[in-house]
């Protein structure tokens, strides 16, 4: 801003969003944890070999959770499998790419300078919520066997 647009607004810069590729480094700084988190567990140990009880409503009910399978599920998408990654945990295989398409709209949005809010309608966290529910409930039902994780080795 030169000093002669400085002195009309009264010293004052108006705010203008910042934008540029710096901005970009927070979206992409999340989805690279998250995938070197994943890389990292799939290093650590096979989770259809090696059972780690991480559920607690699992562990105290026997009820399969919306996250139950989802170390397995990341596992065998890792691997190239994405049949097995479904018949582990198909919602979170469905949420992965969902999610990295978020990721990437976000990034694209703080480079361009746009709002970014994160926070989604009441109305979406209402159906996001319902869908979890319901599918806890499927994957709970004998009729829906296909939904409920595959026991791992030895289990």
């Amino acid at each position: 801003m030169t000093a002669a647009a400085r002195e009309r607004h009264g010293g004052a810069v108006p705010d203008a969003p910042a934008r540029g590729p710096r901005r970009v480094l927070l979206p992409v700084a999340i989805g690279a944890g998250g995938l070197a988190l994943a890389i990292g567990v799939q290093l650590v140990f096979d989770p259809f070999r090696t059972h780690i009880p991480l559920c607690i409503l699992n562990h105290l009910t026997g009820i399969e959770c919306p996250g139950c399978g989802a170390i397995r599920s990341v596992h065998a998408l890792l691997t190239g499998d994405l049949l097995l990654a479904l018949r582990n945990n198909a919602l979170v295989t469905v949420a992965i790419p969902l999610i990295a398409t978020g990721l990437v709209t976000w990034a694209v949005r703080r480079a361009r300078g746009l709002a970014t809010d994160l926070m989604p309608s009441r109305a979406v966290l209402l159906a996001l919520v319902a869908v979890a529910v319901l599918y806890t409930v499927l994957r709970n039902l004998p009729a829906f066997w296909f939904l409920a994780p595959i026991s791992y080795v030895g289990g």
